[in-house]
């Protein structure tokens, strides 16, 4: 009964903290690479010049569209979209409220190369990180 209490107790301690790595990769500038439809249609991005920067803050966060710059800097265009996370059935959940309305977005992959989406009506999007030395 203790090895079983033990090791319950190391399941919870790695999955939280894959969690948490999770967000911590969410952060940052992401340019979307392929977009899946549900219906399973593909949609490629070989080249954009506008890309998804996240910022986390507690469980609340902001995402922006953003354009980087000659100076290296970034343009942010659009109004930002503020969201809150929470982890259900051990799953990350984006809560986006975006106006009036609101959506939300399973973390599927959260790395510092991949960051995967899959939004609540089945799209999944997938994004590169993005490096300021990468050709466009």
């Amino acid at each position: 009964m203790r090895r079983l209490i033990y090791i319950l107790l190391i399941f919870v301690f790695v999955s939280c903290d894959s969690n948490e790595e999770k967000i911590k990769a969410l952060e940052g500038y992401w340019n979307i690479d392929e977009v899946i439809l549900p219906n399973g249609s593909e949609r490629e991005f070989p080249f954009s010049n506008h890309m998804d920067h996240f910022e986390v803050d507690g469980f609340n966060g902001v995402k922006n569209r953003v354009s980087p710059t000659y100076d290296g800097g970034f343009i942010n265009y659009g109004n930002p979209i503020y969201f809150q996370w929470e982890e259900k059935d051990g799953d990350i959940w984006l809560t986006f409220q975006e106006g009036e309305a609101s959506y939300m977005q399973t973390v599927e992959t959260a790395t510092k190369e991949t960051l995967v989406l899959l939004h609540e009506n089945g799209t999944r999007y997938t994004y590169k990180a993005y490096t300021p030395n990468e050709e466009q």
